[in-house]
């Protein structure tokens, strides 16, 4: 039997070229005679726009073209979706990342001369930066109307939707419970700070009257539609070329950052043009993690078991809905966590505001409901008296459980190994450093579901063909924004047609060459471009043994594939793959195949129920070491175990190396991760003032995989993408609780708040 590829840690496909600095990221790419774009964004976050005076920037040398709103009146609205964002802000700004104008110069400096020029008379309007407030009836709207199909009591500007969930009798489940706990759990607003910021160029062709693009996207064909609908073209007059390299995503290029704007004056200017966004442009105009705030009410009886769960979820949506409502309705759903609980009622509310628009972010709603419910967790474990690892066993998901979305959990319920896995390699606390810091150890057990689920048509389709040279080729669209899916996918070939991994290739991904691979996000590309590529090889792998039977005369089994040849068993004869490869193409039936996943999930979104929400769910089980200084509220975060249940690890590389980024993610999100606004403003948009952890704040992170082998994806493999930082946040959290005995509801446990509570605990013993 053949040792295969799957399961070994080969080196990332990209990773030498990456060392020696050769790809190109978008901001590389460089044509003659080519224009730089810069774009004016709202100087007020909610106004009336009276008057864009764009004369002088006009007249500056070298600018060659300035447009407003008023230039191109025949430009659609986008977003992912609903459809509510103006390319060019027309009448009304609604947060400061809104454009006004566009300004296309022969070089940067000039553009950005031409920005100061530019003249708008406003009508400010109240800015809404709380969604509490935005909720309110009077309050002015925001939209003229939100997308929630039914009447109810709130503005109907300001609320974009509103969603539900129920299962069981809640009532019936509180009554049964022994005691009761309620609280109240906040998370913030974050920036993605991905290393590339977003950038790209574009060309328009007069003759052929089509567009190329080139710029990172973490869905190509999503967005190849959405540009081409916005400009009033056909898809196919789109090309989207993905750059060699992407500098990280996390989520935010899902969204339409630069791809409008490019396409549009490439055709309007007639030359090359190219946008790169500086990090405090980025960090105004492009989307954030949403700030939630999270009540959630638990009814536990005296042996531990939760009888009930009740949660009101409200999320900030920022000025636009993006995937906003999908986000906020998801953590909501995931407000249980991966415990099975039989009366359930959850209700979300999306609400505008005039921050910056939020997002998806690496866990996608999931994250944030962690966060409160793994405090809620600890909270009611630390009350009752329980060990919090064994009130999180009596009531962890397994095979047989029922999910608070309804759906029976049939096979891949690693959660209680998880548990057990990352207890029994974590070491008791160490001793503290100074006398007035205090150590502390806290756990976080998480769930994630794998792929859009909930109904959403999520698939992928990937090629294979044996080329004239005899190697393989893989055609795919999915996105390697830094996870290592390519990697990933020329291992599953490698297996599957019995070739060592560097005779594997990738073609380069654009959307006319390739198919709809989805979007690289919600931890989907190991399951379904895994798995479509998985069949193309193995699709391929058939036609290679067809046509060699026919040549050969010889019938598998008496035929292998070995290292790029036919070997024919018994006899010296051999053929390579390029000479079969040549033969069949002569025949006119190439060696060339496809392969498609198109799994059916469905949810009622009446109640939030459904019998295949998602494909599959991640589990995840951190513990952190903490060291809490008394005297400043300095935590730094000593170590990490983490024991991700993956089903099977396609590479364990990569699935440590997504531990540990996750964990450094999260630690950020714990700690020190903060997007601040006041009134609509963003105060911090820059590194100096948004702070993120550096090499000297990352713990040591040791990561125990877990794997079942029996999850849908290929070889029983599933995601790790967003589950990896997922428990992080809370396991903090909960450690810093352990050590020092102040409870915090809110993120980010800054050191002015650690401070703050334990002030506030020491006058409360000084008073009893």
């Amino acid at each position: 039997m053949k040792e295969g590829y799957v399961g070994k840690r080969i080196n990332r496909v990209d990773a030498r070229e990456k060392v020696l600095g050769k790809p190109l990221y978008a901001v590389d790419f460089h044509m003659e005679g080519m224009l730089h774009l810069k774009v004016f964004h709202a100087l007020h976050p909610h106004a009336l726009i009276r008057k864009i005076d764009v004369s002088k920037a006009r007249q500056l040398p070298g600018v060659v073209q300035v447009i407003t709103a008023a230039d191109v009146p025949w430009l659609k609205t986008y977003g992912l979706i609903f459809k509510d964002q103006e390319v060019l802000v027309k009448e009304k700004s609604r947060y400061m990342g809104d454009r006004l104008a566009v300004v296309a110069a022969v070089d940067e400096k000039t553009a950005r001369r031409a920005l100061k020029l530019i003249e708008v008379e406003y009508e400010p309007l109240e800015v809404i930066s709380d969604p509490l407030r935005a909720m309110e009836a009077d309050a002015p709207r925001i939209h003229e109307s939100g997308q929630v199909l039914y009447d109810h009591p709130y503005n109907k500007g300001n609320v974009l939707a509103i969603d539900h969930l129920r299962k069981g009798d809640v009532e019936k489940g509180f009554a049964q419970a022994d005691r009761i706990f309620e609280n109240v759990f906040s998370t913030q607003c974050v920036d993605h700070v991905a290393m590339e910021l977003e950038a790209g160029m574009a060309v328009y062709d007069p003759e052929t009257d089509c567009y190329t693009l080139w710029a990172p996207c973490q869905w190509t064909h999503d967005i190849q539609t959405d540009v081409a609908r916005v400009l009033g073209i056909r898809v196919e007059q789109l090309k989207i070329i993905q750059p060699e390299a992407i500098g990280g995503a996390f989520g935010r290029r899902e969204d339409i950052s630069v791809h409008i704007i490019l396409p549009l004056m490439a055709k309007l200017t007639g030359r090359p043009v190219k946008w790169a966004m500086t990090r405090q442009e980025s960090m105004i105009m492009q989307t954030k993690r949403t700030p939630f705030t999270f009540k959630l009410k638990t009814g536990v009886k005296n042996d531990g078991t939760i009888t009930a769960c009740h949660s009101e979820v409200i999320g900030d949506t920022g000025a636009y809905a993006s995937t906003g409502s999908s986000i906020v309705h998801q953590a909501m759903y995931f407000s249980t966590g991966p415990y099975e609980v039989p009366n359930v009622e959850g209700i979300s509310y999306t609400v505008y505001t005039n921050n910056t628009y939020t997002g998806a972010m690496r866990g996608f709603g999931a994250t944030e409901a962690a966060f409160a419910y793994e405090r809620q967790m600890d909270c009611i474990a630390r009350d009752m008296g329980w060990d919090p690892a064994e009130f999180r066993l009596k009531n962890v998901y397994r095979i047989g459980c029922c999910t608070a979305n309804g759906q029976v959990l049939t096979t891949s319920v690693g959660a209680v190994d998880t548990i057990l896995t990352a207890r029994n390699h974590f070491c008791h606390k160490g001793v503290p450093s100074a006398p007035y810091k205090k150590r502390g150890a806290g756990m976080a057990t998480i769930m994630f579901g794998c792929g859009y689920g909930e109904g959403f048509p999520d698939h992928s389709i990937a090629g294979a063909r044996v080329t004239a040279d005899g190697r393989i080729l893989i055609n795919s669209a999915a996105a390697d924004v830094g996870q290592g899916v390519k990697t990933i996918l020329v291992q599953i070939a490698a297996d599957i047609l019995n070739v060592p991994p560097d005779c594997v290739d990738l073609a380069v991904s654009d959307t006319a060459s390739t198919k709809n691979a989805g979007s690289t996000s919600a931890t989907r590309q190991t399951i379904f471009s895994g798995n479509a590529v998985k069949q193309a090889a193995e699709n391929l792998l058939g036609k290679i043994f067809h046509r060699a039977n026919l040549e050969l005369g010889r019938a598998y089994p008496e035929l292998s594939v070995l290292d790029g040849d036919i070997i024919l068993h018994g006899t010296s004869r051999q053929m390579s793959l390029g000479e079969l490869a040549q033969i069949a193409r002569d025949r006119g039936e190439p060696l060339e195949a496809e392969g498609c996943y198109f799994p059916r999930t469905d949810i009622d979104y009446q109640d939030g129920q459904g019998n295949l929400v998602y494909v599959a769910y991640t589990f995840n089980t951190q513990y952190a070491e903490v060291e809490v200084d008394t005297e400043t509220g300095q935590v730094d975060v000593i170590r990490i175990v983490a024991a991700p249940d993956v089903g099977t690890a396609i590479n364990p590389a990569g699935v440590e190396g997504q531990s540990e980024g996750g964990a450094a993610m999260g630690l950020g999100m714990a700690l020190m991760e903060e997007q601040v606004f006041h009134q609509g403003i963003t105060k911090n948009a820059d590194l100096a003032t948004y702070l993120i952890p550096t090499s000297l704040d990352v713990p040591d992170v040791e990561t125990i995989i877990v794997e079942s082998g029996d999850a849908c994806g290929p070889f029983g493999a599933k995601g790790i993408g967003e589950p990896a930082m997922i428990p992080t946040a809370p396991a903090i959290l909960n450690a810093i609780e352990d050590a020092v005995g102040i409870r915090l509801y809110d993120l980010p446990a800054t050191p002015e708040r650690v401070l703050a509570a334990l002030k506030a605990k020491d006058r409360e013993a000084e008073n009893e």
